[in-house]
């Protein structure tokens, strides 16, 4: 979930969908200083609180001085109710209020749909449409600490199951193509195994098999 904010005032926002990779978007309020409501176009509804971690002392908990949020998401009918958890972190946006503006010059939306695109068929195991989602070289660090530029399309499908491991595999279906943090011009795709420039996937990190019992999926609020 990101939520776009001025102070205590919600300007929007969204949360996203993992199965179906869309955004639904959200609206919402802080109420008493402390309570967070949130809405969405088709009725359901966030009813949060913020969550500290001790430091705060006696102060109440805002957006600056809380951890996160949690609380329940209500279906419009109420016939739904889910508990919500949400950890906290500051997300900056990029060159001219785009996430992605270090990254490219396309806009937000376009550049996650690349990456989604790559994303979909590495899960699917379309290997065509995902080597030409590839930025060449592609650079490739794995467990072992050796590392390996794939120049092309048929080095990359010679090495397949070397690069798209079980473990590989396993923190990717936890992974979300949205919202991705950018460092030196790239964009992170979970915690790391994956970076995206301009032209697709730049680099590749292959996790050891010992990550899959210790991953965890992203999250975080803006």
């Amino acid at each position: 979930m990101t939520i776009i904010r001025e102070g205590d005032k919600i300007e929007g926002g969204h949360y996203f969908y993992q199965r179906y990779l869309v955004d639904i978007p959200i609206t919402g309020t802080v109420e008493d200083g402390s309570r967070v409501t949130l809405r969405e176009p088709g009725g359901g509804t966030f009813h949060l609180h913020f969550v500290g971690n001790g430091s705060e002392g006696n102060e109440p908990l805002d957006f600056e001085n809380s951890i996160g949020m949690e609380g329940t998401w209500s279906s419009a009918d109420g016939s739904r109710s889910y508990p919500v958890t949400l950890h906290g972190t500051v997300i900056r946006d990029g060159e001219g209020g785009r996430r992605y503006g270090d990254v490219t010059t396309e806009d937000d939306a376009r550049f996650e749909r690349h990456v989604q695109t790559f994303f979909r068929a590495v899960l699917n195991g379309d290997k065509a449409t995902a080597v030409a989602s590839i930025s060449y070289p592609l650079d490739v660090s794995f467990p072992n600490g050796k590392s390996r530029k794939y120049e092309n399309a048929a080095q990359v499908l010679a090495g397949w199951n070397d690069l798209f491991t079980p473990a590989m595999m396993a923190l990717l279906r936890q992974d979300l193509p949205h919202d991705m943090f950018v460092h030196d011009g790239m964009a992170m795709l979970g915690n790391g195994e994956a970076w995206f420039d301009a032209r697709g996937l730049a680099a590749l990190n292959v996790p050891a098999a010992s990550r899959l019992s210790s991953s965890s999926g992203q999250g975080g609020a803006n």
